[in-house]
């Protein structure tokens, strides 16, 4: 079952929210559930981060963190395809959202003892829950965001109406329609007006080669009109008007005639309140499309700050923990082959600046990071209130798995492919290979942490700031301006000799990927929300299954290339997914302007 839609027409267009009372949610009441849900994420992806970006060093044994981190992607990528349409159709978004919050706590404990016994059973369980996790999410953020929408456009439309009667009320303030002064062609002079005997009227004779016209205001009787044609001061009986009513009003010594369009014109005026009806139709739709879609950005980008400063927090947590354990005497290598040029993961450079932290510090981490996703899970159960008032009902079926499958068939999904794909490889590069190749190469894995806090900051400012500058500019010159960043940056890398003499570098590369990251998470997944509504479940699915690809395959051929390979790599990829959203933004204008047309 589906709501019914305040707007009839535009359910096509945005959808609808399954089985929500959408009165009871005030402004506030919806802005205090987007406040909950992204601390909930904050929170949880704050426990897991400050573990996940230490599994390459503190979990080095046979390589079972790095193994655990592919076994996770799979997971995730395998479970977006099958899972989250049925899954949160059948259970609801926010049931949904705290079972796969709870697939993430086994995987956090697991570093307490990191054995493959324990680590890769809840690697599997955490991809399972990942792709419920962001599919739960973002139908949330969605429906909240249309509904806020809904309450900003009745309130506007509300404004409109009371002005309006306002108007009608105080005619001072009301624009008075001006009478129109009709000229009728005829070639007669003479003309039958239906009214009563005692109201019959003369005109006076208005010589003209070509035509005459009969004005609104009829000139007072002279001699010069009784010497007219009209001498015998012939009634107007000759000739009917028909589709004309004349109204003869006296004032004073002048005579006036009003005239009414009964049949000739009625058609017209039919077609001309028809024509206004639909022009206010259309300019009514553009108005709740605008809100809309700017809500949908601003909601998107809130919720991408929530995430991406996690990479802000959970660093800063696992900077001043390990901290502990540093001597003072550690000094980084600063004669090795690092940045663009580094290609051997068993150098001595690698080697010498990696450093396992002991069991007492690996106690204290796990534990402070369990404690945190349990708080994470509490607030979510006990605070997040759920939008459906009754659960759907929804039958087991292969056609329902396969949802996602048959939505990626779409040409506005495929075009943007590349795009999804590319920001999981982004993300990828800068857990896998930025670290390694140019922080832990150049000035020590110690520093990883700190250079980290850089990348979470500016993920996180961006984000917001986007949806912002999407309401002002639109959503392509954002994507156009974080395009260019993001190549600059990777040309940027493919020149620069990392060195421990510069450290300002460092933050500075953070940060200009940090913003890369921030902009096309947070508005690629609103763009997927707004384009998708009617079946927003298999559509972030979507999204998840190419992201969930680009991590896998940044960190499979990680340890096979040279970091300049992976960097070209980006840069075309990059490319690629730029011009396939460009395509998807302009099929979406087209598709805009064809509703409105019709």
């Amino acid at each position: 079952m589906k709501s019914q839609s305040h707007y009839p027409n535009s359910e096509n267009e945005f959808g609808s929210i399954q089985n929500c009372s959408t009165e009871n949610f005030s402004k506030k009441r919806i802005l205090k559930n987007l406040f909950v849900i992204c601390v909930g994420v904050l929170l949880l992806f704050i426990a897991y981060d400050g573990l996940s970006m230490l599994q390459s060093t503190m979990n080095r044994e046979e390589g079972i963190g790095v193994t655990s981190q592919a076994i996770t992607y799979a997971g995730f990528c395998v479970s977006s395809i099958l899972f989250p349409k049925y899954v949160i159709k059948k259970l609801g978004s926010k049931v949904t959202l705290v079972l796969s919050m709870l697939t993430y706590l086994p995987y956090i404990a697991s570093n307490f003892y990191p054995h493959w016994s324990l680590v890769i059973p809840a690697s599997i369980c955490i991809g399972l829950g990942a792709s419920l996790l962001w599919g739960s999410q973002a139908i949330y953020l969605n429906d909240i965001s249309v509904m806020y929408a809904d309450i900003i456009y009745r309130n506007k439309r509300k404004n409109i109406n009371i002005r309006n009667i306002t108007n009608e009320n105080y005619p001072n303030n009301f624009n008075l329609k001006k009478r129109q002064d009709r000229s009728l062609s005829c070639d007669y002079l003479s003309f039958n007006i239906r009214s009563e005997k005692e109201n019959r009227i003369i005109l006076p004779y208005f010589e003209s080669p070509k035509r005459n016209s009969i004005g609104a205001i009829v000139r007072q009787s002279s001699p010069e009109a009784s010497h007219s044609n009209l001498s015998t001061q012939q009634q107007l009986n000759e000739t009917n008007l028909t589709g004309c009513h004349f109204q003869n009003k006296d004032y004073g010594n002048c005579k006036f005639i009003e005239n009414y369009e009964i049949k000739s014109h009625s058609y017209e005026n039919e077609k001309d309140i028809n024509i206004k009806k639909k022009q206010q139709n259309s300019s009514n739709f553009c108005d709740r499309r605008k809100i809309v879609e700017s809500t949908t950005a601003r909601f998107f980008g809130i919720h991408g700050m929530a995430y991406l400063s996690c990479h802000l927090w959970s660093n800063l947590m696992t900077y001043y923990v390990l901290e502990s354990e540093v001597t003072g005497d550690h000094v980084s290598n600063s004669s090795c082959v690092c940045g663009a040029k580094y290609c051997n993961i068993d150098s001595a450079c690698f080697e010498q600046n990696i450093t396992q932290p002991s069991d007492r510090i690996r106690y204290i981490l796990t534990s402070a990071c369990i404690c945190i996703g349990v708080v994470s899970v509490f607030l979510i159960i006990f605070f997040l209130d759920s939008l459906e008032t009754e659960k759907e009902k929804v039958s087991f079926s292969v056609k329902l798995l396969m949802a996602t499958y048959k939505l990626a068939r779409r040409k506005k999904l495929v075009l943007l492919i590349p795009f999804s794909f590319y920001i999981g490889m982004s993300q990828g590069f800068y857990t896998g290979d930025f670290t390694k190749s140019f922080i832990g190469c150049a000035w020590g894995t110690y520093h990883v942490g700190l250079v980290t806090v850089c990348y979470g900051t500016f993920c996180g400012m961006s984000a917001p700031l986007a949806g912002w500058l999407v309401k002002r500019v639109g959503r392509l010159p954002i994507f156009f301006m974080a395009t260019i960043i993001n190549i600059a940056t990777c040309i940027f890398l493919l020149f620069w000799k990392p060195s421990a003499e510069e450290p300002v570098l460092f933050f500075v590369v953070a940060g200009l990927w940090g913003v890369f990251v921030g902009i096309i998470w947070s508005q690629l997944r609103a763009f997927y929300g707004i384009l998708f509504k009617a079946d927003e479940e298999a559509a972030f699915a979507a999204f998840h299954v190419w992201y969930s690809l680009g991590f896998v395959l940044s960190f499979a051929y990680s340890n096979h290339f040279c970091t300049s390979v992976k960097i070209y790599i980006l840069m075309v990829m990059c490319t690629i997914g730029f011009i396939g959203y460009v395509m998807v933004e302009m099929l979406h204008w087209k598709n805009k302007n064809k509703s409105i047309v019709n």
